[in-house]
């Protein structure tokens, strides 16, 4: 035997190396690159338990499904260099960028690379897939590669990236002079297929969702997600009203077929919008903005429709949102907006005062078409409905905490409160009830303080709001529920909460009937007869005055006695008004 054909001395054979078979079995089961082996239809023959671990999976669950469960595709295949003794008409071997997601729900970068395994006839019939990690053990993305642009869940361009491209895109359709289009695009019902069948398996559908919007677009255009079920498609170059239309009915047909989810077929459908430059706006935002609207219209129609901008619908929504984001200004910086005004209530058989009530005015007046009151709505609607009342409360507390230290006989009067119905949960948005909140203030008594419950809150939430009123009661402060009569509520459960006192509109005496004025004196003995004290409230003209005079109710308030007004010309008001009646 020749020197190259002697082994070096003490060399061995490993056992595995005399079985080849074996060897690559080892090799499979224990290497740290993820292999999966498919047969020609894409399903999952053989895993190993790398491939397991960066899939998130167990690896007794994986054979039968098809592999591309596992992934989501961020670029399209890189083909690699075919085999030039090969007669194959397609290439066996490509490179992809993939996604797949972790245990612990998140999703992890990954190069694929796929080699076919061919017949004599050089034909595959097998192919083995290898996953390698593009992250460090550390978890920090290897590379320049701008994760930081991709939504994870898809694949796709996320807000950042298509913000980019939207700038660059208007930047160039401004220079050429060209038009574009952008494409907001929300799935129809998804939260109930999403609710279901589940979140991780509403997410797949997500995904693939995503790839057939994708596979039905031009390469120069551009699918981003917004987030959630919505997704934006940036049409660069051709963004004519036709051209539009055509790309948007091709990405309804692309949802056309069925999803398959377990045993089930789900049909889903888009509601698209269409925005066009310039035609329907020059700004990115503004784009986005008429884009959505435009889907609003769409939905209305019904599932799986599309719309162009109705301009009389986008100039109602930025106009909606303008006054949003001045409402929400205001409220964060309150002692810049508002200013508290008192309103007096009028015992009805002397006409002396007997208590205030608190309200908010604009100090530019001139700035806002109605008074904050007409926004009420709004503002507990946006959430911001406890930060104003609570400013109010605290402007009320320094208001009378100054009045008892001046001497000023405004001190000795109860202070009424208008509250929104979200104090009547415990979920505020800082976890701070309004029993906790009124205990910061540190008061030696609550007892001169009324808070005005709304009947609506109480309506769609007895049971809650009970708890917090009996809370409420037990700081020593007064309740009173505001709006009776306009609102269902059980006269039972009213027995058993702690009111003691209901305001009853003026503008329900407007009945021209005298059944219906004698109904209205019914209520004011009811909750006389329940120890709650009725309030006439909204009492503007001579008319509304002497209807309530006729009533049980003694307790009036309107601006036909005196309207809201600013703390001082209140005090000179009371002043007045003792000399000339009390």
């Amino acid at each position: 035997m020749s020197s190259h054909g002697k082994r070096p001395p003490g060399d061995r054979v490993s056992p595995l190396a005399q079985h080849p078979a074996r060897l690559i079995q080892s090799a499979f089961e224990q290497g740290q690159t993820g292999m999966v082996l498919t047969d020609t239809a894409g399903l999952i023959v053989l895993a190993n338990d790398a491939f397991c671990r960066i899939a998130g999976c167990e690896r007794s669950e994986v054979a039968g499904w098809p592999v591309e469960h596992f992934f989501l595709s961020l670029r399209t295949p890189s083909m690699l260099a075919p085999d030039p003794d090969s007669n194959a008409e397609e290439p066996t071997s490509w490179q992809q960028e993939v996604l797949c997601r972790r245990a612990d729900g998140e999703s992890m970068p990954v190069l694929m690379t796929v080699d076919g395994l061919r017949d004599e006839r050089q034909r595959p019939h097998h192919y083995l897939r290898t996953f390698v990690s593009l992250a460090a053990p550390t978890g920090i993305q290897l590379g320049d590669r701008h994760w930081v642009h991709v939504d994870p869940m898809t694949g796709l361009p996320n807000w950042l990236l298509l913000r980019d491209r939207l700038n660059h895109a208007l930047a160039q359709a401004e220079r050429a002079e060209n038009g574009l289009a952008v494409l907001f695009i929300d799935i129809d019902r998804f939260k109930a297929v999403n609710d279901a069948v589940g979140h991780v398996e509403g997410d797949r559908l997500l995904g693939e969702l995503a790839q057939r919007l994708q596979k039905a677009l031009r390469s120069r255009d551009t699918l981003a997600r917004l987030g959630g079920d919505q997704f934006i498609v940036l049409l660069e170059k051709d963004g004519t009203a036709e051209a539009a239309q055509v790309v948007t009915e091709r990405l309804q047909e692309a949802l056309e077929p069925p999803f398959l989810s377990g045993n089930r077929y789900l049909l889903l459908t888009a509601s698209i919008g269409i925005a066009l430059y310039p035609t329907d706006a020059q700004d990115e935002e503004a784009l986005i903005t008429t884009a959505r609207s435009a889907m609003y219209t769409a939905r209305k129609k019904g599932p799986g429709r599309l719309a162009f901008v109705d301009h009389r619908l986008t100039t109602k929504l930025k106009e909606k949102h303008r006054l949003e984001s001045r409402l929400s200004e205001a409220i964060h910086l309150p002692e810049r907006h508002f200013q508290l005004y008192f309103q007096p209530e009028i015992d009805a058989d002397t006409g002396c005062c007997i208590g205030l009530e608190a309200a908010i005015r604009w100090r530019q007046p001139k700035q806002w078409q109605h008074p904050p009151e007409a926004f009420l709505d709004t503002i507990c609607r946006l959430g911001l409905g406890i930060r104003l009342d609570r400013w109010v409360i605290q402007s009320v507390i320094a208001h009378h905490l100054g009045w008892l230290q001046s001497g000023s006989s405004l001190g000795e009067l109860p202070v009424s409160i208008r509250l929104c119905e979200s104090h009547l949960v415990h979920d505020t948005f800082d976890r701070r009830p309004l029993d906790h909140f009124l205990r910061l203030q540190r008061l030696e008594s609550l007892a001169w303080m009324t808070l005005q419950v709304p009947g609506k809150g109480l309506s769609s939430n007895l049971d809650g709001a009970s708890h917090m009123l009996k809370r409420l009661e037990r700081l020593g402060v007064r309740l009173s529920i505001d709006g009776l009569g306009t609102e269902p509520l059980d006269l039972a459960w009213l027995s058993r909460l702690p009111f003691a006192r209901a305001r009853i509109s003026a503008s329900l005496t407007r009945a021209p009937q005298q059944d219906e004025r004698n109904l209205l004196e019914a209520l004011c003995r009811l909750l006389q007869a329940l120890h709650i004290e009725p309030a006439i409230i909204d009492i503007d003209d001579q008319a509304m005055a002497t209807t309530v005079s006729h009533l049980s109710s003694k307790r009036v308030q309107g601006d036909y006695y005196c309207p809201a007004l600013p703390a001082e010309e209140l005090d000179q008001w009371l002043s007045e008004r003792k000399s000339a009646r009390c």
